[in-house]
């Protein structure tokens, strides 16, 4: 016989939800939401006193507008520390350079330039690109609409590329329910992205991040493919992906004072059931070679049109495998429309584990501060960076 299985609050299972997380700026000065970026000064950033970003506009109305959100709505504590230097863009090949650095372009532009355009983001990419690009239309449409919240997004992703980490996010010690949570911070995070380059070839790139959200380290590798699969279907190929990856995290390691507490290797995808026959066999063996502590495997995919209420979540699979555990949940967070499906394999015994690192996670995109944002920093960045490689080619 079968039995419903009701969701439950987010609270209910893991003693707090997203709206518990708390914010620290320059100074631990506790903010009310990343939003507070505004009006804090980061909470960390490299040994400079001021930085300076270089806006290039293709049209003066765009810097305008720009200039005006800038004054309007960041306070004087931070326009201190940010500097806003114009530059009028003379040719597309301005945007090549160092420094971070802002375009305001034209739609058209965008659209008609956009093969060079992909070429010049790749060159930016130290960790993560330098170079932010804007719809200067887009920012025009923005002026007495939601203006707080665009320059939010868009200051907090400048700090960010320039080095900083806007904010500390801070687990709520009080009310979280599984104290083994707390390691979160300490945690060192793996995002893998894949995208086809070829009718045989796809190319595999993971980004290593560090519990704080700082981007550490890139790892990329070609491997074959057939039929609609994009998996690392030959176990060799996915071997040497995954020993790259490892060489990284140990130069890594070698930097640090402590060893990561947990390794979390997160994917977004939906998989195929030629895939799943595959990854069954081969897939959680060899990460699990990335830790002699605790590993997490997780993929996130989002359910379009299932919903299971706002703040709710249900786990509807668990099992004993070889090695640990592994198990589903569905999740919708209060600003959800739709659910997001957690698939995850872990080493331990924490069956909530993987809700407690999507939400935790999810608070470290310092490039989208919208509260309806579904997708997960690591692997957000690994796919930006294999999307301008495919518009560059």
């Amino acid at each position: 016989s079968f039995s419903e299985i009701k969701p439950r609050s987010v609270r209910e299972v893991l003693g707090f939800d997203e709206g518990d997380l708390r914010y620290r700026f320059g100074g631990m000065v506790q903010g009310e939401s990343p939003y507070d970026v505004l009006r804090r000064k980061p909470y960390r950033c490299p040994a400079l006193r001021r930085l300076s970003i270089e806006v290039y506009y293709e049209r003066f109305e765009y810097w305008e507008a720009l200039e005006k959100l800038f004054y309007k709505h960041v306070d004087r504590v931070v326009r201190e520390f940010v500097e806003l230097v114009p530059r009028s863009l003379k040719d597309i090949w301005d945007l090549n350079g160092r420094g971070v650095r802002l375009a305001l372009l034209d739609g058209k532009t965008l659209k008609s330039r956009l093969r060079e355009i992909a070429e010049i983001k790749l060159r930016s990419y130290d960790g993560l690109s330098t170079l932010q690009l804007v719809n200067g239309d887009t920012l025009l449409g923005v002026v007495g609409g939601r203006e707080k919240e665009y320059i939010a997004n868009l200051l907090s992703s400048l700090l960010f590329r320039s080095g900083c980490i806007p904010y500390y996010v801070e687990l709520p010690t009080v009310q979280i329910m599984y104290k083994k949570h707390l390691k979160l911070p300490r945690a060192l995070y793996i995002g893998v992205g894949l995208k086809k380059v070829g009718e045989e070839y796809a190319k595999g790139l993971a980004v290593l991040m560090t519990g704080r959200g700082n981007v550490v380290g890139y790892v990329d590798k070609e491997f074959h493919v057939r039929s609609r699969s994009m998996e690392f279907l030959q176990a060799r190929e996915l071997e040497e992906f995954v020993n790259e990856i490892k060489a990284k995290l140990e130069s890594y390691r070698n930097n640090v004072s402590k060893d990561p507490e947990l390794i979390v290797v997160v994917r977004s995808r939906r998989f195929h059931e030629i895939e799943w026959r595959t990854l069954k066999k081969n897939f959680a063996s060899h990460w699990l070679s990335l830790s002699p502590k605790e590993l997490l495997l997780m993929s996130t995919f989002k359910y379009k049109n299932i919903t299971i209420g706002p703040g709710r979540t249900v786990e509807v699979g668990r099992g004993l495998m070889r090695g640990g555990m592994h198990g589903v949940w569905l999740l919708q967070l209060r600003e959800f429309r739709s659910t997001v499906k957690i698939s995850y394999f872990y080493t331990g015994n924490d069956a909530n584990l993987p809700l407690a690192v999507y939400i935790y996670l999810r608070s470290l995109d310092f490039t989208g501060l919208t509260q309806g944002r579904m997708s997960l920093p690591p692997v957000k960045y690994a796919r930006n960076y294999l999307k301008w490689m495919y518009l560059s080619q």
